[in-house]
């Protein structure tokens, strides 16, 4: 009888039933799929934050270099291209002169994705738009040459 015990003890299992291993995968599956959607959603944030941070960036700098060139010449050109190294990333600049004589330009920068690839910036395509005002002013002209 002592021989039987023995070998009931080394037979014992050593594996998971078709079951156990059912209820494991289910369970891991359950918890893998708000993960995986979860970090899915974190990286499309992530990029469009980082993309709004470029769009901010370069517009708020194309409106900077424009005041300075407005403000010693009063160039009136306008502006507009991709922004480098960044696909589908564009900025236009526009001068307005407020009033005939008036002397003050409104400068209106805006750097956006062209969502449809245009080459135009279209109403509810996402933007950063900053706009200023600049003085024609003889001092700024002469400190500019």
């Amino acid at each position: 009888m002592n021989h039987h015990h023995s070998d009931r003890v080394k037979r014992k299992r050593t594996g998971q039933s078709m079951l156990e291993l059912i209820a494991a995968t289910t369970i891991i599956a359950i918890a893998l799929v708000p993960a995986l959607k979860l970090m899915r959603d974190s990286i499309r944030i992530g990029r469009q934050t980082e993309t709004a941070n470029i769009l901010a960036t370069f517009s708020m700098s194309k409106l900077e270099e424009h005041l300075a060139r407005t403000a010693a010449n009063w160039n009136t050109n306008t502006d507009s291209g991709a922004i480098p190294n960044y696909n589908g990333l564009r900025y236009q600049v526009t001068k307005v002169n407020e009033a005939v004589g008036s002397g003050l330009m409104r400068i209106t920068s805006v750097a956006y994705e062209d969502g449809n690839g245009n080459g135009t910036y279209d109403a509810g395509e996402r933007n950063a738009t900053f706009v200023s005002k600049v003085a024609k002013n003889v001092a700024y002209e002469q400190e500019a040459n």
